[in-house]
């Protein structure tokens, strides 16, 4: 029987900041964080991937390998300004699966 040989966390990610947010500035200031932590090698070991982007809350889902989370989490919590304005970046949740962050997360 075949087992799948990566093992993914995704984490929802809220971000507190004044300036107005898309998910490709998003995706430059958490790649350029975690290259200037952990260099390329850490960074195509962490597959970090932003997989969703909410607007409307600046939360984010955040995809990495199993084994470096506390990796991510730590750049993340290193990023402190975007575009020149303060910035914190708060680690709601972790899960093993999309569907039960975006359960917890949007319920009616």
């Amino acid at each position: 029987m075949p087992v799948r040989s990566i093992r993914r966390r995704y984490l929802w990610v809220h971000i507190e900041t004044s300036v107005e947010l898309d998910s490709n500035k998003l995706n430059k200031v958490i790649d350029a964080k975690i290259q200037y932590l952990f260099g390329v090698k850490g960074a195509v070991d962490m597959n970090y991937r932003l997989i969703e982007f909410f607007p409307e809350g600046n939360n984010v889902i955040v995809r990495c390998n199993h084994v470096m989370l506390t990796e991510l989490r730590a750049a993340l919590a290193h990023i402190t300004d975007i575009s020149g304005a303060p910035a914190r970046f708060d680690v709601l949740r972790v899960s093993g699966t999309i569907k039960s962050l975006k359960r917890h997360f949007q319920r009616d």
